[in-house]
């Protein structure tokens, strides 16, 4: 039984979410900053009169503050958040073997899965317990977020003091 992913862009990378746990793609107009977040944490924008934490996916992966204006806005029922994002490029249905799990011990002694230029980020992504996984899509490889990860990272960041 194949699963649909949503491929989006972020910097040169590409990243994909299960396309079930998204609720809309959209532009946002204003963001609105909070004092005390991590850095990550771009502030509130809001849809449909609802709130929503707005999450730079290019600081918290990469180190780098985004200029996009896109956002995946996740459903409700997973938190109130939308990740900011460069591009959305394509929707892939997968059967679950073409979805390589990673095993961070291992990744980081293979110096990263895929053949290419990313593998050192994808070394250092999977590291962070993020990424989850990965497929190949049209010649490049497409890194997975693991929104449960980040949601629980969130959590994390929010409940120590030095944010």
């Amino acid at each position: 039984m194949e699963e649909k992913y949503l491929i989006f862009n972020v910097r040169d990378k590409r990243f994909a979410v299960q396309s079930k746990i998204i609720s809309e793609v959209a532009v946002f107009e204003k963001v609105f900053p909070l004092p005390l977040v991590p850095g990550y944490v771009r502030g509130i924008i809001n849809r449909y009169s609802v709130p929503y934490a707005l999450i730079d996916i290019s600081f918290l992966l990469l180190k780098e503050t985004s200029n996009a204006r896109k956002v995946i806005v996740l459903k409700e029922e997973m938190d109130k958040l939308a990740f900011l994002i460069d591009d959305v490029t394509d929707i892939a249905d997968l059967p679950p073997d073409k979805l390589m799990k990673i095993e961070q011990e291992e990744t980081a002694a293979a110096g990263g899965e895929p053949g290419n230029a990313d593998a050192r980020f994808f070394a250092s992504a999977s590291g962070t317990g993020l990424v989850s996984s990965f497929f190949e899509w049209k010649d490049s490889s497409v890194f997975c977020l693991d929104t449960g990860e980040i949601i629980n990272r969130i959590k994390r960041d929010f409940n120590h003091s030095d944010v």
